[in-house]
């Protein structure tokens, strides 16, 4: 029987550069999410209705606005991962009526 010898062709990979890519293996929210702009916490929002991490819709009123869980800030959304503090509500020792 007769051996017969193959050869492969170098393959060369390389990576979609237009597009890039969210490094979300350190903890750090993807650049849609964004920031508190109070606190500086990573976002993670969800869609209301559905639970799935989502963006807030922009310019839609009380659906564009979430509240920080650290800070407490009423933030709103204003689109490419930008937030505004809508209202600040401070939490914790010092705050206004908290009996102090």
């Amino acid at each position: 029987m007769a051996t017969e010898t193959l050869e492969r062709g170098a393959v060369t990979i390389t990576p979609d550069t237009g597009v890039p890519e969210a490094n979300t293996s350190d903890g750090e929210a993807p650049p849609i999410f964004g920031r508190c702009p109070a606190c500086g916490k990573p976002l993670h929002p969800r869609d209301r209705y559905t639970g799935e991490p989502k963006a807030p819709p922009v310019g839609q009123g009380l659906q564009s606005r979430a509240k920080c869980d650290k800070c407490g800030a009423l933030i709103e959304y204003v689109g490419d991962g930008k937030w505004v503090v809508w209202l600040w509500m401070r939490q914790g020792p010092g705050a206004e009526g908290d009996g102090k």
